[in-house]
């Protein structure tokens, strides 16, 4: 085209691209002209859908967006470290973000192997009543050879709760036999009371006179409390 279709004018060419002075001009490439558009069209539509989700971002985690975002980066790539972790669960625990507070949990164990984060994972979801979930991670605490007292005697409640009696009972002697200079008064009570629950009375009161002589080497606050929990229940 070498005359301009609205001022007559002769016409330029730059590129793909004929233009006058007039200002009109015409792509001589309308596949490529095509192609540009539909790029900026999906180019506007990954923006809004960026800006929609900043703002949903922003409106989920608050004042807390920035912190959480290079966390939640080490949490995906598996790089979280001690610091890192309590870093974001104290994020999500202030937001009440109990899902949040649990897969922190999942992350760092697998990234640092730690069994007691594990113990921590199970004993927040006991609190939280996720019983079959709290069973779940201290069924795999205990078969990876974790140790703590404290677990054995949440994993023993757990049990009772889900009515496997005999697995608890096992527990709770375990926490016991682990501190056999220590009156447990609070293990000892679920232990007896468990032992009662399935009809071995006469195990309970023989178990409970050998208590009954560590108690009395205690101090005079755990001598209260056994006093107390014997009077209200044996």
């Amino acid at each position: 085209m070498s005359h301009c279709p609205i001022c007559g004018s002769k016409t330029k060419s730059a590129g793909h691209t004929v233009f006058c002075q007039c200002g009109w001009h015409k792509s001589l490439n309308q596949a490529q002209k095509k192609q540009v558009q539909k790029i900026i069209i999906k180019n506007l539509i990954l923006a809004g859908f960026f800006i929609m989700g900043s703002f949903f971002y922003i409106s989920e985690w608050g004042t807390a967006s920035l912190s959480i975002v290079p966390l939640k980066a080490r949490q995906w790539t598996g790089l979280l470290n001690q610091n890192s972790y309590e870093d974001l669960k104290s994020i999500c625990l202030k937001l009440k973000k109990y899902d949040c507070v649990e897969k922190a949990h999942l992350s760092y164990f697998h990234s640092s192997k730690n069994l007691e984060v594990l113990h921590a994972l199970g004993e927040f979801q006991y609190r939280r009543g996720l019983l079959n979930e709290a069973k779940q991670t201290y069924t795999m605490y205990f078969t990876q050879k974790g140790t703590s007292i404290k677990a054995a005697y949440i994993y023993a409640k757990v049990l009772e709760k889900a009515g496997q009696h005999q697995s608890a009972l096992e527990y709770y002697l375990y926490a016991l036999k682990a501190q056999p200079n220590v009156a447990q008064v609070t293990v000892m009570k679920s232990y007896i009371n468990l032992l009662k629950l399935m009809g071995q009375h006469q195990k309970a009161e023989i178990e409970l006179k050998k208590f009954q002589s560590l108690v009395k080497k205690s101090t005079s606050l755990v001598q209260n409390n056994f006093k107390n929990w014997k009077r209200s229940n044996i």
